[in-house]
C-alpha cells in the first residue's frame, strides 16, 4: 500500500473512531493491533486494543511502524 498520510495524526483524524491497525515493533519482533487510538502525543500514541484485551496501551510514537485505516496508511520509512 502505498503512504496517503504524511503523519500518525492525519491517519487518526480520519479515522473518525473507527478501528485501526497499528503496527509495533519491539526489537526484532512486530506485533500487530486492532485499535483505537485514543490521542497522539509528540511521544507517544495512546490506543484501546482489542485483539488482546489490554484496554489502555502507550507506546512510544518512534516504534509505531504503520498506522492504517481505509486508504490513510502512514508507514515510517526508516526501520
Amino acid at each position: 500500500m502505498k503512504n496517503t498520510a504524511r503523519t500518525i495524526d492525519q491517519v487518526v483524524k480520519s479515522s473518525q473512531g473507527r478501528f485501526v491497525s497499528v503496527l509495533v515493533s519491539r526489537g526484532l519482533n512486530r506485533i500487530a493491533h486492532s485499535a483505537k487510538v485514543s490521542s497522539v502525543t509528540s511521544g507517544y500514541v495512546y490506543f484501546t486494543d482489542t485483539n488482546n484485551g489490554r484496554p489502555n496501551r502507550r507506546v512510544v510514537r518512534d516504534r509505531v511502524l504503520r498506522v492504517a485505516c481505509g486508504n490513510a496508511v502512514f508507514a515510517r520509512s526508516s526501520l
